[in-house]
């Protein structure tokens, strides 16, 4: 996925290991839930609303990673884009035929990206504003420090996740630890890395 941050507000029940959701499971009604939420809330709402359906009509597993994950755990930072990363390779029928659905809103379409922290394929969305960033996980290489060389992050499968409750969405977030082990991993780390490390490590011990 393209390096970039997005991250949320802890709302609601932990749920051990991703599963399939249901559409009242996905979008439980809850009281007080639309009043209370800012603009860029309503918006990302809108956007996940829009997403979800997209990803399980090919019975996609997936989860929220980065930023926005971060903050949905309770991290106090803004959000600024959404990073999704699939178990799936860019080479599926079924990816490209979500690439396909997406068309109407892609503003950056698959291309292979490379950085000091990343080498992966992603491609992008916007809808409000509000940038989805989608990856598939088969391709996702991290920069190791200790050897020097891109490694497969997600190496023995489907990765730990937890389902967490957010406004009225039901969340597959990536766990704590592999977001700190992300993080942590990173050859260039940005202020806003390091606090998001501590404070989910914060969280982890409160837990």
């Amino acid at each position: 996925m393209k390096y970039v941050v997005c991250y949320a507000f802890f709302v609601g029940p932990v749920v051990s290991m991703v599963k399939h959701l249901t559409p009242n499971e996905r979008f439980p009604v809850r009281v007080g839930a639309g009043p209370h939420m800012t603009d860029t809330e309503q918006k990302v709402l809108k956007a996940l609303k829009l997403i979800i359906p997209a990803l399980e009509k090919y019975d996609f597993k997936w989860v929220i990673t980065g930023g926005f994950a971060s903050h949905v755990y309770g991290v106090n930072r803004p959000i600024t884009d959404i990073d999704i990363d699939i178990d799936t390779s860019k080479d599926s029928p079924d990816f490209k035929n979500l690439i396909r659905d997406l068309k109407k809103y892609t503003t950056q379409p698959l291309e292979h990206f490379v950085d000091q922290n990343y080498d992966n394929y992603n491609f992008e969305i916007t809808l409000d504003g509000i940038v989805i960033d989608i990856c598939p996980m088969k391709e996702m290489c991290i920069y190791d420090k200790k050897t020097s060389k891109y490694t497969p992050f997600y190496q023995i499968g489907f990765p730990d996740s937890k389902v967490i409750g957010w406004k009225s969405l039901n969340l597959p977030l990536l766990s704590k630890e592999l977001i700190i082990k992300n993080k942590e991993m990173l050859f260039w780390q940005r202020e806003s890395d390091l606090k998001d490390i501590e404070n989910l490590k914060k969280l982890s011990q409160r837990t």
